[in-house]
């Protein structure tokens, strides 16, 4: 009974601080903290995949396995901790003087001079599973800041409103091409609850006039 209390607490510490002790990271090794916005979208696997390490790892060593499941057990050992590293190293970060695209085996630097134009668009993401019992519940908010280059690559950057702002007057102090595809019309019908005090930041960012 000790061991499983012992166990299940060290498994929550993980699950709670895998996350941040990554941000950590990227703050000394990348200086997260120099970029108008550093985004990790994967970074959450990171938590999931620390815990389910550690449940195979014990699986493996107090559960009889047969040969087969051995193999199998050793090849999520590997693949995981590939996984992990994966989503650790998966960010997009930009800046006054350039736009980082990074990820495990590739890091490509982009100048604005090589950006074509921006996009802004925000949009509640709605479930159409078959399984859904309301197929018009909303779901989950998207929210995109989007930089097109010239090669016809597309990097999104969203972070957070106020990051967003600082970076919109940079593009619009510079003449670049911005397009607003988010619902004009009912923006604050559907938004004004979600920024809050920030609206008009959030006005200026998705073009509402």
């Amino acid at each position: 009974m000790k061991k499983m209390i012992v166990t299940l607490t060290m498994l929550i510490i993980i699950y709670f601080t895998t996350e941040w002790i990554v941000r950590g990271l990227h703050y000394i090794v990348f200086g997260s903290n120099t970029y108008l916005s550093f985004v990790s979208p994967i970074l959450h696997w990171t938590k999931y995949l620390a815990v389910a390490f550690i449940l195979i790892w014990l699986f493996k060593k107090y559960v009889p396995l047969a040969h087969a499941g051995k193999i199998m057990i050793s090849i999520a050992l590997i693949l995981i901790p590939l996984m992990f590293v994966i989503a650790s190293l998966w960010f997009n970060a930009v800046k006054e003087e350039k736009i980082v695209k990074h990820r495990i085996f590739s890091h490509t630097v982009n100048t604005w001079e090589e950006v074509e134009s921006v996009s802004t668009n925000i949009y509640r993401k709605r479930s159409t599973s078959m399984g859904a019992k309301n197929h018009l519940t909303p779901s989950k908010l998207i929210v995109n800041y989007n930089i097109h280059l010239v090669d016809g690559s597309v990097i999104d950057v969203w972070n957070d409103l106020e990051s967003m702002y600082v970076l919109h007057q940079f593009v619009l102090a510079n003449n670049i091409d911005v397009e607003y595809l988010s619902d004009v019309e009912h923006f604050d019908q559907k938004f004004a609850s979600y920024f809050k005090d920030s609206l008009d930041k959030a006005h200026l960012v998705f073009g509402i006039k």
